[in-house]
């Protein structure tokens, strides 16, 4: 541990943040990393920036509580730092969304949450902790993934917003035509304009690899001008 804040070189204020803030991009790009391979709107850059914030918000709680301790008054290093898990709460709010009886983007809240506190473990110095924590988190969010794959099967959901030009509605049944094609069923259907063209969200269930056979099948039917996954 570095003496007190007050007497602090610029010297040592960098060997005691440069750790902090590497260990933040490496923990926090990894999970990311991960988010971003699966088109989650939180992805490396957004679980980085977490990351760090939550680490130097830790740090400098650290070194204000030891401001006065030469005077005998010392702080309390976890004041700053709790705002965060509760801070953590709105953005993380700002990834769930709600979609007629739907509830999606809570598994990019948690991540949020956990790569929060994984900055704090880095703020603290256990970088040992945070490099851990992180792989757990990867390695939850890949095997559930197979998990849900290979032993729920076709008990899986999805959704969908496709963008159509399709002013005769001849594009309904082509894509009817790919759900059935690809076993996928599906649950829910919705139209709705863009300007000169028409959005249909679709929700449906089935096998994970069928979900990325319709997804590609979609580009391929002349009028969709764009497919976004939901």
């Amino acid at each position: 541990m570095i003496g007190t804040s007050a007497n602090l070189t610029l010297t040592q204020l960098l060997s005691f943040f440069l750790p902090r803030i590497l260990f933040a991009v490496i923990c926090g790009g990894l999970i990311g990393l991960e988010r971003e391979l699966k088109n989650k709107p939180a992805g490396i850059k957004t679980n980085i920036l977490i990351c760090i914030g939550a680490s130097l918000y830790t740090s400098v709680s650290v070194l204000m509580s030891t401001t006065l301790s030469e005077s005998g008054y010392w702080g309390d290093p976890a004041r700053i730092a709790a705002q965060i898990v509760s801070g953590i709460g709105f953005l993380g709010g700002g990834t769930i969304i709600q979609s007629r009886g739907t509830i999606l983007g809570l598994t990019t809240a948690a991540t949020i949450w956990v790569v929060a506190a994984i900055g704090i473990c880095i703020g603290i110095g256990r970088f040992d902790i945070g490099v851990i924590a992180s792989v757990s988190v990867v390695l939850v969010l890949v095997l559930s993934n197979f998990f849900e794959d290979r032993v729920l099967g076709r008990s899986l959901s999805f959704a969908c917003e496709i963008v159509v030009d399709d002013p005769k509605g001849q594009m309904r049944f082509a894509i009817n035509q790919a759900f059935a094609q690809n076993n996928l069923t599906l649950d829910d259907f919705d139209i709705s304009p863009r300007g000169e063209f028409s959005v249909l969200t679709c929700k449906y269930s089935g096998h994970r690899g069928d979900h990325k056979k319709f997804i590609l099948e979609l580009w391929g039917i002349p009028g969709v001008r764009e497919v976004r996954q939901i």
